[in-house]
């Protein structure tokens, strides 16, 4: 017995115990004291359980193993407190065993597992520590992703050899590609300005955020739509290390955009009814403006050809030409008593061109006429709204789809030019793209199409005019000819001159009228407050006027951009027209983030429930302002001054009043309103209420 236990003692570090039926210890190796709870209790004689605790409770299986009912039974990974505060691992393997004279015996031993345990332990730890690391790293990477795809703006990752290697949810709906087709090919799938991108974006900060803040490119969609995308460009370099320890450094471009094709087109229709405006105003003739007109509507829009057409009896005598002259019409001239459907057809009488390769559609039969709804000037003639056709050569009413597939001419539009209720002229134009139609374009061409024809109708007016004048002196010439006949000569110019006059005070309403927000500006705010001043001055009524002026406003452009601060301002403009409905009452720009409200026949009170109602609709549109010292939105300062015109009193007392009203609500904190009356002061929900205060 004791040499088998030295041979197994031999092989690892154990010790054991021989213990009888009432669990009393009989024999004990040497350091099995090391292994116990008490070492002292660790003794012959003494209750095994007093020494080796983890045996209580189990007396039924050591029962068992004596009377040969279970085989053996095993404790593992015991642990003990040493002194120096380490610890010691165990297990205990109990079995029987028949001693001398058939006396039952346990045989428990005691096997030292600490390192084992330990080593376990660490790469358990340790496994636990990368799966944390991997799991902390595939979630930081879904994090980053969810941000990324979450963007409003497209995102693209590429490398120094403009591979892509990231794309966000918002470029893959932009450009209509999927992340596996965009990831690993070339960026300039979808710009051929890729080089550019790469320069803009390794610019020095400084330099970039001063003269290069965003770079425009043209891009093109999965299905061939072009895009006019503004890119912000950045560069980020990442060092990756080796086993050697040498790293190496890897440079990735970082190109965030922002889809502006809408406003482009918008800011290239806006610029060409300017263009056309100013072409007008200088201009004595449509027939000197027109070559101008039609370059100045391709440039614009990037068309390659533009076409004017008249009708083809626009050449004619004119009425006097048997007494006085032979002379031939304008070619804008029509005879206004005949009916459009009369119009026999249409005569292309001028033609711009932006390229060579459409100079022989161009010259090609330049006096040609077509039959009355023939091709696209035809169309528009007698349906007289603005057309669009797709594909010139697919299309069978295009009659000069030939000679449009020669020039590589694929898309067209064109609208029409109405004065006194007559086509009196067709525009056409031609690009060689194929073009899906562009309904801002459309709603541009039809307000320039309104504009040529106020023109055609001040011109046919001093026309007539100067007719009724040739009359007139030929007549005086001629001995003044019957009395009758000079009446109705008079009759002619008076009506002549009534036309003249209407088409005049229209220029003159437009001139009144802000550009940006189609509301009333300076001018027309001057003409109207002096108007109602004489009025009110007449009846004895009170006239309120309320300055508005849009808090931080200069921050918001620079935070928003131009653009952003014109959409702002026409918001602004529409809640202050919808809250100016009365008879009377008016809305204008007073000049640059400031609006003015007149109110006739308004007493303080009154302007004080306009004012809230302003501000109320300002707070219901909810128009976001970053920068904003007072709000999360847009606020206004307004300023209410009210009065009686009388003698006295002057209409710039009533606007000095209002502004230092205005300057009060700034100087108390903005968004707020703040109203004087006399020596009585008002102010709304975010302000005080005061009855002796002094005029700031």
């Amino acid at each position: 017995m004791n040499m088998l236990l030295y041979k197994l003692l031999s092989l690892r570090r154990i010790e054991y115990l021989a213990v009888d039926r009432e669990l009393k210890i009989k024999e004990i190796s040497l350091k099995v004291q090391d292994f116990a709870y008490i070492h002292e209790e660790a003794a012959e004689g003494k209750d095994v359980r007093d020494s080796f605790p983890e045996l209580i409770g189990i007396e039924g299986i050591l029962e068992d193993i004596i009377e040969e009912r279970e085989q053996d039974f095993q404790l593992k990974s015991i642990t003990r407190v040493l002194k120096d505060g380490s610890y010691l691992y165990l297990n205990l393997y109990i079995f029987g065993y028949k001693g001398p004279a058939n006396a039952d015996r346990l045989i428990i031993l005691c096997e030292d597992v600490t390192d084992s345990i330990a080593a376990q332990q660490s790469m358990v730890q340790a496994a636990n520590e990368n799966s944390i690391k991997a799991d902390y790293l595939a979630a930081a990477g879904d994090y980053i992703d969810k941000i990324i795809n979450s963007l409003g703006d497209v995102l693209f990752v590429t490398g120094r050899s403009g591979k892509i290697k990231k794309v966000n949810q918002a470029a893959q709906q932009l450009f209509g590609y999927t992340e596996s087709e965009l990831i690993g090919k070339s960026i300039s799938m979808i710009t051929a300005d890729d080089e550019l991108l790469r320069k803009v974006s390794q610019l020095p900060p400084a330099l970039k955020s001063e003269y290069w803040p965003q770079v425009k490119v043209a891009c093109q969609t999965k299905i061939g739509l072009k895009l006019i995308v503004a890119f912000s460009c950045s560069t980020f370099e990442t060092s990756l290390g080796s086993k050697d320890g040498d790293s190496e450094v890897i440079q990735d471009f970082v190109y965030i955009g922002k889809d502006i094709t809408k406003q482009q087109r918008i800011k290239k229709c806006q610029e060409a009814q300017y263009a056309v405006t100013h072409i007008l105003s200088e201009s004595s003739s449509l027939d000197s403006a027109t070559p101008r007109i039609l370059q100045a509507i391709c440039q614009s829009f990037g068309w390659d050809l533009g076409e004017l057409w008249t009708p083809a009896e626009a050449e004619k005598e004119t009425r006097l030409a048997a007494e006085i002259k032979s002379e031939k019409e304008s070619l804008w001239c029509l005879p206004l008593c005949c009916p459009i459907e009369e119009t026999a057809g249409l005569r292309r009488v001028a033609v711009w061109q932006a390229a060579e390769e459409v100079r022989e559609f161009a010259e090609n039969d330049q006096q040609i006429t077509l039959g009355a709804g023939e091709g696209l000037p035809g169309a528009v003639s007698r349906s007289g709204s603005p057309q669009w056709i797709t594909d010139l050569v697919g299309d069978r009413n295009f009659v000069r789809s030939r000679l449009a597939e020669e020039a590589g001419l694929r898309s067209g539009f064109g609208f029409p030019i109405h004065a006194r209720g007559q086509v009196v002229g067709v525009m056409t134009f031609f690009c060689r793209e194929e073009l899906q139609p562009d309904q801002d374009l459309l709603q541009i061409i039809a307000v320039v199409g309104s504009q040529l024809g106020e023109f055609v109708k001040r011109k046919y007016a001093e026309q007539e005019l100067q007719e009724a004048e040739a009359s007139i002196r030929f007549l005086y010439e001629q001995e003044k000819r019957q009395s009758e006949e000079l009446a109705r000569q008079n009759l002619a110019l008076q009506q002549a001159k009534l036309e003249l006059q209407a088409a005049n005070m229209e220029l003159q309403r437009l001139a009144s009228v802000d550009g940006l927000t189609q509301i009333p500006n300076r001018r027309g705010f001057d003409k109207k407050l002096e108007l109602e001043w004489q009025l009110m001055e007449r009846e004895k009524e009170s006239l309120s006027l309320i300055l508005c002026d849009i808090d931080f406003f200069k921050l918001y452009n620079d935070h928003y951009g131009h653009q952003g601060g014109d959409e702002c301002l026409k918001q602004v403009a529409e809640i202050l027209a919808n809250n100016a409905q009365r008879a009377g009452d008016l809305a204008a720009r007073y000049g640059g983030e400031e609006f003015a409200v007149i109110l006739p026949r308004t007493d303080v009170q009154g302007a004080m429930r306009v004012a809230e109602a302003i501000r109320s609709d300002l707070k219901a549109a909810a128009i976001f302002h970053a920068a904003s010292k007072v709000s999360k939105f847009i606020t206004l300062s307004m300023g209410i001054a009210t009065t009686v015109p009388a003698a006295g009193v002057s209409i710039e007392g009533l606007i000095g009043q209002a502004d230092r009203a205005l300057y009060r609500a700034k100087l108390e904190g903005r968004d707020r309103i703040v109203a004087l009356d006399l020596k009585i002061e008002f102010q709304g929900p975010k302000g005080v209420c005061s009855d002796d205060c002094e005029r700031s």
